[in-house]
């Protein structure tokens, strides 16, 4: 469910813990708690589907429901429905999740040390009552539909669902979906070879995608372009995949600390064994920060894309050249400048960026304040991960990843001779 994975299910959020440890700190602050109203916009799902069909439930009974007439009835018109039904149902109540969590997080400020923690509880009460709001009472959810969900299951079904039904398209796009989020799928794989040899582009071009290109998507196929030589259609694919990179990367985060629903059995951590508040703190923090320094690395390990250097390097590395080939000399230079901050070392990049700023006679590269604050937000969970492990395990760590780790912590390999070796902001 929303906030919650299967490698951090026993997680709840940051916010609710906090809230509950060591309660004694806390016991003047609830009559300061304000009356928080959040007014949210929903968000309707493009789908037409049976008006007969419960509606009204949650995902999970949506999915088990659709499981049980797709192995038990053969209905996979009716299947196929509750699959839907229950995909728009978990994409709004992601999207209404991060759009609470947004909303809470703009409340005002308390600037007073004294209430260091009030932000906290704020937050988690404002987002809790705005979830409650829309939703109810937290679902209670068997692992192994957050499971199913997490790994895009609901399209492995509803792809053999539109395929006995007679529309080959549809198929296309949900066994598409699979495949994107599972690339190991050899199945699936053959599946969508299948379709695409049925399917002509124009019937392709008239089914609604369930799903928004995300960052991988993107990233294939301006590499695609790229190697095609049409370095245009490749810069706006690879700009467009770097913008959904950061999105992602975002929302990975905010999940990383919040969530409501829940699943059924899971375990409270015992913070018996730290005796201090500020003990319970970091052994609580350093377990949302691992998760949120995984975030913008989690691509890199992906074999089905077939990567010489790390995901986001690599994306800035083709853009910097097809905008280059297309005459785009500020984007050239605005990726390149990027890459540079990622890994300050290279030295092919750095004659890049120099040929590139003196064609636009700059001093250096414009990048978007969002970037920067993006890429300084990645810095600083690495910054606050390596103060809570230690600089020897961030070293072991380091060279674990092949010898050098993404450029979002500035650390260049020790071991290549063609790298700087900097620590800066770190060591």
């Amino acid at each position: 469910s929303s906030g919650i994975t299967a490698e951090y299910g026993e997680l709840q959020t940051i916010q609710h813990y906090l809230i509950r440890i060591n309660m004694r700190y806390f016991r003047r602050m609830w009559l300061l708690l304000p009356i928080l109203s959040v007014l949210v916009s929903g968000v309707s799902a493009q789908l037409v589907v049976n008006t007969s069909l419960p509606i009204q439930e949650d995902y999970a009974t949506l999915y088990e429901a659709a499981i049980t007439a797709y192995f038990d009835d053969n209905d996979y018109a009716k299947a196929q429905q509750y699959l839907e039904l229950a995909i728009a149902d978990k994409r709004y109540r992601d999207t209404m999740l991060l759009k609470c969590h947004k909303r809470c997080s703009s409340l005002p400020t308390v600037s007073s040390n004294d209430l260091f923690m009030f932000e906290f509880v704020k937050q988690e009460k404002c987002a809790k009552k705005c979830m409650r709001e829309l939703f109810g009472r937290p679902l209670s959810l068997p692992l192994w539909v957050i499971k199913d969900f997490k790994t895009r299951k609901p399209y492995s079904f509803l792809h053999y669902c539109y395929y006995m039904q007679g529309n080959l398209a549809a198929a296309l796009e949900a066994a598409t979906v699979h495949l994107s989020h599972n690339p190991s799928d050899e199945t699936m794989a053959a599946n969508v070879k299948f379709y695409k040899s049925q399917v002509p582009e124009e019937d392709r071009a008239r089914v609604i995608p369930h799903e928004t290109p995300d960052s991988k998507m993107l990233f294939r196929s301006g590499r695609d372009a790229y190697i095609s030589l049409d370095y245009a259609k490749a810069a706006a694919d690879l700009a467009a995949s770097f913008e959904a990179h950061m999105s992602e990367v975002g929302t990975c985060k905010v999940l990383c600390e919040t969530g409501y629903d829940q699943y059924e059995g899971r375990k409270v951590p015992d913070m018996s064994e730290f005796g201090t508040f500020q003990e319970q703190l970091v052994a609580l923090y350093r377990r949302v920060v691992e998760c949120r320094t995984k975030c913008p690395t989690r691509h890199d390990a992906d074999s089905s894309l077939k990567l010489t250097e790390d995901y986001l390097p690599s994306i800035l590395n083709h853009l910097q050249f097809s905008a280059f080939q297309s005459g785009d000399f500020e984007g050239a230079a605005r990726a390149a400048s990027i890459y540079l901050t990622l890994l300050p070392g290279d030295q092919q990049m750095s004659s890049n960026l120099k040929y590139y700023l003196d064609q636009l006679n700059l001093p250096q590269a414009p990048i978007d304040p969002a970037v920067t604050e993006w890429l300084n937000a990645n810095l600083l969970d690495q910054e606050v991960l390596t103060a809570i492990l230690g600089k020897g395990e961030m070293r072991r760590r380091m060279r674990e990843k092949h010898n050098y780790v993404l450029g979002d912590m500035r650390l260049v390999s020790e071991l290549n001779p063609d790298k700087q070796i900097l620590w800066k902001n770190l060591y």
